[in-house]
């Protein structure tokens, strides 16, 4: 009997899961099941992400794992942006349940001038405290696809703040992380620092570890004009883990 394979499909902070469920009639033809959540908060309004913290997002994801493990052998972690973070934060929490992690995008440093190393990092528990809602615009090249973008426009301070520290939670643990590994990331990314793909290859214990470079597209990797190749390279991705 050969084994189930499983993708567990992670969608970004303030995204929809329409920014990754484009890749969902690969899995389908490949016969890989599929888990795809609505992390804490998304999909509905803006306000619903008040008032969550990282580690109800990290709750979801590892709910929908031990889901997609009742009807998979084996599961890998395919996340985009934020969706990342917790493909990286599984590996190293459940090193025994995680067959690969493919990132896209992965949003370990970011150019907002309030994270973690930005010159305004130091105000941002202040000002996230002042400014109740902050701004938020789609990043595509493809100026098509941004206008049809479902992500949020606006974003709770409280979930900005807890969403930066997250960032700083998992680079903490990218050497726990052992699971072979992809990490797709786009020269021309306009919300997170292309030099994230090579911390996180550095960083990582993997022994079986690629960046995969992409030069046109903007952050929403799997909407952007380079959509089809990042589709191919996740799928080749599990196809070397196994799948």
């Amino acid at each position: 009997m050969t084994d189930k394979h499983g993708c567990l499909l992670l969608h970004g902070y303030s995204s929809h899961i329409s920014c990754v469920d484009g890749l969902v009639p690969y899995l389908q033809e490949a016969g890989i099941v599929y888990q795809m959540p609505y992390l804490r908060g998304h999909g509905t309004r803006p306000e619903d992400l008040a008032g969550v913290h990282w580690s109800d997002w990290l709750e979801d994801a590892e709910m929908a794992l031990r889901d997609l493990q009742k009807e998979a052998d084996q599961v890998a972690v395919v996340g985009l942006s934020m969706g990342g973070l917790l493909a990286l934060h599984l590996a190293a929490k459940l090193q025994d349940d995680v067959a690969g992690i493919v990132t896209v995008a992965a949003a370990l440093r970011l150019q907002n001038p309030l994270a973690p190393g930005k010159p305004l990092a130091i105000l941002a528990p202040l000002l996230t405290r002042i400014i109740h809602y902050w701004p938020n615009k789609a990043p595509y090249a493809d100026a098509e696809a941004a206008a049809s973008d479902r992500s949020y426009h606006r974003l709770p301070s409280d979930s900005v703040r807890t969403f930066l520290e997250y960032t700083k939670v998992v680079e903490a643990l990218l050497p726990q992380v052992k699971a072979p590994a992809r990490i797709l990331q786009s020269h021309a990314d306009g919300v997170v620092e292309p030099e994230s793909a090579q911390i996180i290859y550095d960083r990582i214990a993997s022994t079986d570890k690629k960046i995969i470079w992409f030069e046109k597209t903007n952050h929403e990797m799997m909407r952007d004009v380079e959509k089809e190749a990042v589709f191919a390279a996740i799928m080749q991705s599990l196809h070397e883990f196994g799948m």
